[in-house]
C-alpha cells in the first residue's frame, strides 16, 4: 500500500507578520514604588563587603570511604596448668613450684623461645602511630612554625577632634574589649574640642566604640578587674580613682575622695587578688596607696617611696637622690598573685630605681624591701614579672631593657643593647617564658625571642609614623594592642612561631636565667673577696703605723750598725788613699834619681 502525499508552496509574507528590529529609545513601562515594610525587613551593614568573580560556579561534592566497622571486646584469663597436687588459691605451694621450674635447664630456653615467637609479635600489634602527631615538637621556630610576623587586624582611632596619646590599654578576661585610657599628657588645657572620655572597644566593631567611660579628669591608667569582667578601673590626670561597671558606663559606681587621693596624675594601678576588692595606685608625688573598694573615702595603706632617713623610710639609690626629702615619683607597677599573693609588688620610679615592697612589714621600714635595682639613666616606665619564672623580672627604660634576678643585689643580668630612639613600654608573652615585646619613639615594635638569640630583635615592624607609648598582650598570646601619642590604637596578630611554646622552652629559659645569675654572683664574690683583702691589708698598715709595732730600740741599733759601717768605709777609704799617695810619692823620687844619675854621667 503506497503513502499519499501532497505538496504545495506559499510565500513567507502570505502567512503570519514579519519580526522587524530596530534600535529606539527606552521607556518605561512600569513604575513600582518602594515599600517601608519590606524595607523594615532588612538590615543594614557598614562595611558591606561582596565578592564578585566572573567565573563559572561548580559544586563541590564529596565522597566518603566504607568505614571499618570497630568493637571494643573483654579477654577473661583464668589461671590454669597446674599440676594435681598444687592448688592454685594456695600462695607458698605456688612459689614452691615456680622456683623448682625456674631451676630447670629447659626453663631459661622454653621462656626465650616463647618471646621470640609470640611476645614480639603480640605486642607489636598494640602499636598504633598518629600520622597527624607532632614528632618534632622541639625543632626551631623559622623552621616548623614559619618566620616570625605581625599582621596589623585592626585599629581603633581616637573619636576626640583633638586626638589625645593612648596613655594605657587593658584587655577584658575572654579578650572581646579592650579599654583604653586617653589623655593629652603633655598640655592640660581647657580647648574647645577636647574631651575627657576614654573608651572601651569591641574587637569585631573597630567603627565606634561600644561603651564611654567620662571621667571629669583625663583617665591616665586603666585596668580590668580579674574577678569581674565588667568592672574596669581608672586613674585620672587629677589623681582621682575611680571604677565604673560597663554594663551602665553611665554611672561610676566608686570614686575617691580629691583631698585624700594623690597630688600627682596616676600612671598605674593594679587589682590586688584580696576578697574585698583592692586597689595599688602609684603616682610621682611620692606615695603608693591601697584602696578597698568597699570604702573608698579613705585608703587603707600608704607608703611613701624615699629614700633611708633615720628611721623615716626605706630606700637609698646609689645616684639618684630623688625629689624633695629624697621622695621617688612611682611611675609603673608589677604585680603577680602567684609571687607573695596581695603582699608583694614592685613599683618603677621616674629615677630610674625599682623598689620590691612588701604589705606584710608592721612599720614603714618593713614595707619596702632593702635590695634595690639602679640601672636606667632615666624613668623606668615598664616592669613586669617573667610570666614563667616570677624570680626574673624586666625593666624598660632609657634606650635599654634590662633582666633582673630578685634575690641578687648586683647590676642587672642582661641588657640590651642601645637603641637609636627612646624605648616608652614593653611586656612579657603570657605563654612563651623567652619572648617580650617593646615599644620605641620611632613608632617601631621590637619582638625578642631569647631562644632564637639574645643580642638582636628577631624581628622590628613600623606601626605607626608616631611614637608608641604603651602596649598589652592578650591572655593567650595570639594578639597585642599598642597605642600610640596619635590616639590609635592598633591590633596585631602574632605569627604561630611567636605565640606556640616549644616543649622544652621554659626549662630551657630557666637555665639560661639560672646560669646567668649564678655567674653575676660569682663575679660579684670574688670582687667581694678581692675589696675585703685590699681593705684588710689597709687596716692591718694602719695599725702598725698606729699601734708602734715597731722596735725602737731594734731601731736604733740599726741605725748605730749602719754609722759604724760607713764610718769603717770611710777609714779603710783613708788607708787606700795614703797608700795611694805613698806610692805616688816614691815613683817621684824613683824617676828624680834617675835623672840626676845621667846628669853625672853626661
Amino acid at each position: 500500500m503506497t503513502e499519499v502525499s501532497y505538496q504545495y508552496s506559499k510565500l513567507r509574507g502570505d502567512f503570519g507578520k514579519p519580526a522587524e528590529f530596530q534600535a529606539n529609545e527606552p521607556e518605561q513601562i512600569i513604575d513600582v514604588a518602594p515599600s517601608d515594610d519590606l524595607k523594615n525587613q532588612f538590615i543594614f551593614l557598614d562595611p558591606y563587603e561582596v565578592e564578585i568573580q566572573n567565573v563559572a560556579q561548580l559544586t563541590d561534592s564529596q565522597t566518603n570511604t566504607e568505614r571499618i566497622t570497630t568493637k571494643q571486646q573483654g579477654q577473661l584469663h583464668a589461671e590454669g596448668g597446674w599440676p594435681r597436687d598444687i592448688d592454685p588459691t594456695e600462695f607458698d605451694d605456688k612459689a614452691k613450684h615456680c622456683k623448682k621450674a625456674e631451676r630447670d635447664e629447659s626453663y631459661f630456653g622454653t621462656v626465650k623461645g616463647l618471646i621470640e615467637r609470640h611476645m614480639e609479635k603480640f605486642l607489636k600489634q598494640n602499636n598504633a602511630i598518629d600520622i597527624y602527631g607532632s614528632y618534632f615538637a622541639d625543632a626551631p621556630t623559622e623552621t616548623s612554625l614559619g618566620p616570625p610576623s605581625l599582621k596589623t587586624v585592626t585599629v581603633f582611632k581616637d573619636p576626640s577632634p583633638v586626638k589625645r596619646t593612648v596613655c594605657q590599654v587593658s584587655w577584658q578576661a575572654d579578650g572581646k574589649r579592650l579599654a583604653a585610657a586617653y589623655c593629652n599628657v603633655r598640655f592640660q588645657s581647657s580647648w574647645e574640642g577636647m574631651s575627657n572620655s576614654s573608651y572601651v572597644w569591641d574587637v569585631l566593631n573597630p567603627n565606634e566604640p561600644c561603651e564611654t567611660l567620662t571621667p571629669q579628669s583625663p583617665l591616665t591608667a586603666i585596668e580590668f578587674s580579674g574577678k569581674d569582667q565588667h568592672v574596669v578601673a581608672g586613674g585620672s590626670y587629677n589623681g582621682v580613682l575611680q571604677w565604673w561597671d560597663i554594663r551602665a558606663p553611665s554611672r561610676i559606681v566608686g570614686k575617691t575622695a580629691i583631698e585624700e587621693s594623690h597630688k600627682d596624675p596616676i600612671w598605674d594601678l593594679k587589682w590586688l587578688q584580696s576578697k574585698s576588692g583592692e586597689i595599688l595606685t602609684v603616682s610621682t608625688d611620692g606615695m603608693a596607696y591601697i584602696w578597698d573598694c568597699r570604702r573608698p573615702e579613705k585608703a587603707t595603706e600608704t607608703v611613701v617611696i624615699k629614700k633611708i632617713e633615720s628611721e623615716t623610710l626605706v630606700l637609698q639609690p646609689r645616684s639618684n637622690e630623688g625629689g624633695a626629702k629624697g621622695v621617688l615619683g612611682g611611675v609603673c607597677i608589677d604585680y603577680d598573685a602567684q609571687v607573695g599573693g596581695p603582699a608583694k609588688y614592685m613599683v618603677g620610679t621616674e629615677q630610674g630605681t625599682v623598689l620590691n615592697c612588701n604589705r606584710k612589714g608592721k612599720t614603714m621600714q618593713d614595707k619596702i624591701a632593702p635590695n634595690t635595682f639602679n640601672g636606667h639613666h632615666g624613668p623606668v616606665y615598664s616592669v613586669q614579672r617573667n610570666p614563667q619564672h616570677s624570680k626574673y623580672f624586666m625593666t624598660v627604660g632609657d634606650w635599654t631593657v634590662r633582666l633582673w634576678f630578685e634575690d641578687f643585689k648586683g647590676p642587672a643580668m642582661y641588657s640590651t643593647f642601645y637603641h637609636k630612639a627612646h624605648l616608652t613600654s614593653g611586656c612579657w608573652h603570657p605563654l612563651r617564658a623567652g619572648v617580650f615585646f617593646t615599644t620605641r619613639m620611632d613608632g617601631c615594635i621590637d619582638v625578642w625571642d631569647l631562644m632564637y638569640r639574645q643580642s638582636l630583635p628577631v624581628l622590628t615592624t613600623q606601626v605607626s609614623d608616631y611614637a608608641l607609648h604603651t602596649i598589652k598582650s592578650t591572655v593567650e598570646g595570639k594578639h597585642i594592642a599598642v597605642g600610640g601619642v596619635d590616639g590609635t590604637t592598633t591590633l596585631l596578630e602574632l605569627s604561630p612561631s611567636l605565640y606556640t611554646p616549644g616543649g622544652s622552652e621554659k626549662a630551657t629559659i630557666g637555665r639560661m636565667f639560672e646560669n646567668e645569675s649564678t655567674r653575676d654572683k660569682n663575679l660579684q664574690t670574688r670582687a667581694k673577696e678581692k675589696a675585703q683583702k685590699a681593705l684588710k691589708k689597709s687596716q692591718s698598715r694602719q695599725s702598725d703605723r698606729e699601734s708602734g709595732a715597731v722596735d725602737e730600740t731594734k731601731l736604733q741599733e740599726a741605725t748605730e750598725k749602719f754609722l759604724r759601717d760607713v764610718e769603717a768605709e770611710e777609714a779603710n777609704s783613708a788607708k787606700e788613699l795614703e797608700a795611694i799617695e805613698a806610692k805616688r810619692s816614691k815613683l817621684l823620687e824613683d824617676i828624680e834619681e834617675g835623672v840626676e844619675m845621667d846628669d853625672e854621667a853626661a
